[in-house]
């Protein structure tokens, strides 16, 4: 697999997908997730994401041949830790019913590439904005107080890492204390994750 630099587009969440679901495509018939395979790898950036949690889907089902040979004619791989990552999010970040007053922000969580075989070729970065986060995802592909490799490395947001931990309310300090706690959470099972960590 070959590093590439991505356009910086933030594609936002697809229609009809359950991303807290731990099996957002198990009702999805088999040729209409590999259609969508095929044409979320084509895609500037890919939807690896989305790709990724279809793949598992087909392989569940010992389904997924025509699946996985899309992602070797597209030379890209499956984000090889998300299930891990995702299962560590669900047991330790439950969703949480925040009572605290004040102003709403998120945590989000990007894809980064530019890594080599030997380190999984994909790592993470945590972040917390009280922006959208997808105009906060095209500021770090634009060098806008950017996490560092996510202007040029940066592929996509992974929704399924954290749209079920939003919106974060009160002041900076809780926000931060959320990103803290994505952060350590997808550590263990996530090869590289950057970000800010407050201790």
């Amino acid at each position: 697999m070959r590093h590439r630099t991505w356009k910086p587009i933030a594609h936002g969440l697809y229609p009809g997908v359950d991303y807290a679901s731990p099996k957002p495509f198990e009702r999805w018939p088999s040729p209409h997730l590999e259609a969508l395979i095929g044409g979320w790898l084509q895609l500037d950036p890919p939807c690896l994401e989305l790709a990724t949690l279809a793949l598992t889907e087909l392989e569940d089902r010992g389904d997924d041949l025509k699946a996985a040979m899309k992602f070797a004619g597209a030379d890209l791989a499956p984000i090889a830790w998300l299930g891990a990552a995702r299962d560590a999010v669900a047991k330790t970040l439950l969703r949480h019913d925040d009572e605290t007053q004040g102003r709403r922000g998120h945590v989000y969580v990007v894809l980064r590439g530019g890594f080599t075989g030997g380190n999984g070729w994909y790592g993470a970065y945590v972040g917390s904005t009280r922006k959208p986060v997808e105009k906060r995802f095209l500021e770090h592909r634009r060098g806008v107080r950017a996490g560092r490799g996510l202007q040029r490395h940066g592929i996509e947001l992974l929704y399924s890492l954290f749209a079920p931990l939003n919106p974060v309310t009160g002041p900076k300090r809780h926000l931060m204390e959320w990103e803290t706690r994505l952060h350590e959470a997808i550590a263990p099972v996530v090869p590289k994750v950057s970000g800010d960590v407050a201790f």
